[in-house]
């Protein structure tokens, strides 16, 4: 057998094939990368930033049913007529459905803590005035929470949160009520007309993802008390831990503020106020009078913020009238729910 020796010659047809099939796959990598470094983050913050607006406003919707059952509840019991419960439902959006291929689902968790949170209103008032010397105390409490955290990987990490009629926008550099509670003060001929509002909330329940979930409120207990008569030494306390308590001293401040015409935002006369990094307390005075003091101290242990407020029954200013309204909430959050009323 005779064995066949070719002889290889060199062939310039090829690279051109070659340098082609490189240059069109550099050409792809480079739009794939500007897709994927550029236009996929600047999308899904957009989107992100997006759903979290949505969200405040979907909270927003629980506020408003919330709200809506009390004045039932209110109606019914000025009437004088049986209040029967009904249930609101609310739909939240969790999270936000990521880019195929390119960027993963931003999730969210929506969770209802029963136990959050908490207020404590205290005070002393006279029952018959014609007996002043025969003083009741008074001790209210609230607590429970319904919020909304999302891990934004693109847009700041955020939470929304439902707390005591309060809706408010927390993130790692700041917090803020959005929508308000029921607080008023009213100066009326030199005297104090205050109204409070407390709102429990009961049932424990989460959910996560990215779909849309209903939250269902239900008002099963609505309680309103009118007080007036105070000794002269009265203090109306009201106490406040949770990782909100930032936001709830901001609020406080303002809502005095404005009725009252004091301590506009600093520290300006009448008001003594002090900060240091972590703490922040204001007292407000006309002349050397005590009208009320207001402080937020920061918990390291617990990572929340201890909200103090008190209103001081003064010469200057008196407490004509203290309002305080309590509401029992009922929520459903998920399909694993467990319903607790007391």
């Amino acid at each position: 057998m005779r064995l066949l020796i070719r002889d290889i010659r060199g062939d310039e047809e090829g690279v051109a094939s070659t340098v082609g099939t490189i240059m069109a796959l550099l050409v792809f990598l480079t739009f794939l990368s500007l897709i994927v470094n550029q236009y996929v983050p600047v999308w899904m913050k957009d989107s992100e930033a997006s759903h979290m607006n949505g969200a405040l406003g979907q909270f927003g919707g629980i506020k408003g049913a919330i709200d809506l059952q009390i004045l039932s509840a209110q109606a019914a019991q000025i009437a004088g007529t049986h209040y029967i419960p009904v249930t609101a439902s609310s739909a939240v959006s969790l999270g936000v459905d990521g880019v195929p291929i390119f960027a993963a689902s931003t999730l969210g968790t929506l969770q209802s803590f029963p136990d959050a949170g908490g207020f404590w209103v205290n005070f002393s008032y006279i029952p018959n005035p014609t007996v002043p010397l025969q003083v009741a105390t008074v001790n209210e409490t609230s607590s429970g929470a319904i919020q909304l955290d999302v891990g934004n990987r693109y847009y700041i990490p955020q939470t929304i949160a439902y707390e005591n009629g309060a809706v408010i926008r927390f993130q790692s550099d700041g917090q803020v009520i959005r929508a308000q509670p029921t607080f008023s003060v009213l100066k009326t001929n030199n005297t104090l007309d205050i109204s409070f509002g407390l709102v429990s909330l009961y049932g424990a329940g989460s959910v996560s993802g990215t779909s849309t979930e209903v939250v269902n409120t239900q008002v099963f207990a609505f309680d309103r008390q009118d007080y007036r008569g105070f000794p002269a030494n009265a203090v109306i306390w009201v106490d406040h831990p949770s990782r909100y308590g930032l936001a709830w001293y901001r609020f406080l401040n303002a809502t005095l503020a404005s009725s009252l015409n004091l301590c506009p935002s600093t520290s300006f006369s009448p008001c003594l106020f002090s900060q240091n990094s972590l703490d922040i307390s204001l007292t407000a005075k006309i002349g050397a009078t005590i009208i009320y003091i207001l402080s937020a101290k920061y918990n390291p242990t617990t990572q929340t913020y201890i909200m103090h407020l008190e209103i001081h029954n003064s010469p200057v200013l008196p407490l004509s009238y203290f309002r305080l309204q309590h509401a029992q909430v009922q929520v459903g959050v998920g399909d694993a729910t467990s319903n607790v009323q007391f």
